[in-house]
C-alpha cells in the first residue's frame, strides 16, 4: 500500500501553470471555495461530472430535497420503461420464433414428413401441426 499525503497550502500553481490531470486536481480541490465556474470543464468529462456534483452539493435543503424528488422519479420512470422494454422484446422473440416454427411446420407438412418428426424439430405439439 502507498500513501500519499498533499500539503494543499505548499500548492502554489494558478490554474493556467498546470501541466496535467493530477495539478488540474489538487488546483480544483484546493480553490473549490472561490471557483464561480469549474475550470477544465469543457475539456474533460471527468471534470464536467465534478462540476456537476459540486452544483449539486452546493444547493440548500429544500432545493436538495427537490432535486432528490425529482432525480428519484426520473430513476423510477426509466426504470419502468426499461423494464417495459425489456419485456416487450422477450415477448417479440417469442412471438418470432413461434412463427418461424410454424412456417418451418407448414413447409415440412407440405413435404408429407410425419407430424412426430416436425413436432421434434420445431418444437410445437402434434395438435398444432394436425390443425395446420
Amino acid at each position: 500500500m502507498r500513501l500519499v499525503y498533499l500539503q494543499m497550502p505548499c500548492f502554489t500553481k494558478e490554474m493556467d501553470e498546470c501541466e496535467n490531470h493530477f495539478e488540474r486536481w489538487i488546483y480544483i480541490l484546493k480553490n473549490m471555495e472561490i471557483l464561480e465556474r469549474m475550470p477544465w470543464a469543457a475539456q474533460n468529462a471527468v471534470f464536467r461530472r465534478l462540476a456537476e456534483v459540486a452544483e449539486v452539493s452546493a444547493l440548500l435543503k429544500e432545493e436538495r430535497i427537490k432535486y432528490d424528488r425529482a432525480l428519484k422519479r426520473y430513476r423510477d420512470t426509466y426504470n419502468a420503461m426499461t423494464g417495459a422494454e425489456l419485456k416487450g422484446r422477450a415477448e417479440g422473440r417469442a412471438e418470432g420464433e413461434r412463427e418461424k416454427a410454424l412456417a418451418s411446420a407448414c413447409s415440412m407438412k407440405a413435404d408429407n414428413m410425419p407430424a412426430e418428426l416436425i413436432a421434434k424439430y420445431t418444437g410445437l405439439s402434434i395438435e398444432t401441426i394436425n390443425d395446420l
